[in-house]
């Protein structure tokens, strides 16, 4: 029984938490896919299915963190095995960070 229990006790953490490409674990409560995205400037509002759409719609770039669309925008490196950090979104698919 206790071996049992030791086996299920990982998946009991194991817990995934959806959000766009290039979105940090600290940042996924801004991008509620069932709300419109509402910039993290502020400066406007788009329906969700545009974030990540390749088309830069916030001045802030926080609508495509997952794409180079915006030149100002960042992308959340998870970094597997390492420090996850943030990039400047123009080497986002570049093979580096592990992304």
């Amino acid at each position: 029984m206790l071996l049992v229990l030791l086996l299920l006790l990982p998946m009991c953490w194991a817990v995934e938490v959806k959000r766009p490409r290039g979105v940090s674990l600290t940042n996924h409560h801004f991008y509620d896919e069932s709300k419109p995205f509402t910039c993290l400037d502020g400066s406007a509002s788009v329906p969700f299915d545009q974030v990540n759409d390749d088309y830069c719609d916030c001045k802030d770039g926080s609508d495509e963190p997952g794409t180079a669309a915006c030149p100002n925008g960042s992308f959340h490196c998870t970094n597997t095995g390492y420090k996850p950090l943030y990039i400047s979104s123009r080497w986002v698919n570049d093979g580096v960070c592990g992304e």
